[in-house]
């Protein structure tokens, strides 16, 4: 629900949150914010209505400091995604860091929960959880695994970007070029789409950007005294392009944008589909 009130009083980490999502400056953030009570998501929602352009994010891990990794098993049958949160943007980096995040990628592939994971043994005394327990006490910061994530499919492809951003990609059967597999799951951390195809885009997601489409249109003088039969058509083509930037069989392929993805699935394999996906960022 907007507020009209800007008595609000913002946090700069609040504001700063918006800017990391949007990329919009702090004045618009600030305005944003206080017209939406605080809240991320309804803020996101008023900068696109005012027409900033602002790709659509998930945001709901809290987790401001720290490092994601991938890993899949020897047959390429499922894999998991793990994520330690730290305190500072330093340690994030540090290889006594990185070097945990990999230890503990590796024997990740061994469980399906986190809660089992974290009580499974790192050696013949000690747990996962008390091994990185011992870890707070040496870097002298608090760590804790935020992130335990794990896909199963025929075939499983992994990558991660800069220990920020990683991706799991399911396909329905063996792909022989694992280059051709890891471009599509480089795809998916590049251009972060929503759903695989316009079959499985959230039903929400249409309605929100209905909305704002119509709320972009009341505010354009050029749109006035239009018939009501070319202001719906002028609706529609905005959210197929909407829908179609957003989902990854869409999207124009990244290392070659005359192309889509589904292009490319198809000269790979005409018979592979992709099965799921899962996109971890920080």
């Amino acid at each position: 629900m907007i507020n009209s009130s800007n008595h609000m009083k913002i946090s700069i980490d609040k504001i700063n949150e918006l800017r990391k999502i949007t990329g919009i400056g702090v004045m618009d953030c600030k305005e944003a914010l206080k017209k939406t009570n605080g809240n991320i998501e309804d803020a996101v929602s008023f900068l696109r209505k005012k027409g900033k352009q602002i790709s659509i994010s998930r945001f709901s891990l809290d987790m401001k400091e720290g490092a994601v990794i991938t890993a899949v098993n020897n047959d390429y049958s499922f894999g998991t995604i793990i994520g330690l949160s730290c305190e500072t943007d330093f340690l994030s980096k540090s290889s006594i860091f990185l070097s945990l995040l990999s230890i503990l990628s590796k024997k990740s592939l061994l469980y399906t929960k986190k809660e089992d994971f974290l009580k499974s043994l790192y050696n013949d005394n000690t747990s996962i959880k008390e091994f990185i327990t011992q870890k707070i006490s040496v870097v002298k910061e608090n760590i804790e695994l935020k992130i335990f994530k794990r896909l199963e499919s025929p075939f499983v492809i992994d990558y991660t970007h800069n220990n920020k951003i990683s991706v799991l990609v399911g396909f329905s059967d063996k792909v022989n070029d694992l280059s051709c597999a890891k471009d599509i799951a480089m795809q998916i951390a590049a251009m972060n789409p929503i759903s695989i195809s316009k079959e499985d885009f959230p039903n929400f997601l249409i309605k929100k950007e209905i909305e704002i489409i119509k709320d972009q249109i009341s505010k354009e003088g050029s749109y006035k005294n239009k018939p009501k039969d070319i202001i719906e058509r002028i609706i529609k083509g905005k959210l197929d392009k909407f829908i179609s930037e957003n989902t990854l069989l869409n999207q124009k392929f990244i290392k070659k944008d005359k192309i889509t993805v589904r292009n490319y699935l198809s000269k790979i394999d005409n018979k592979l589909k992709i099965n799921s996906f899962k996109r971890i960022s920080i």
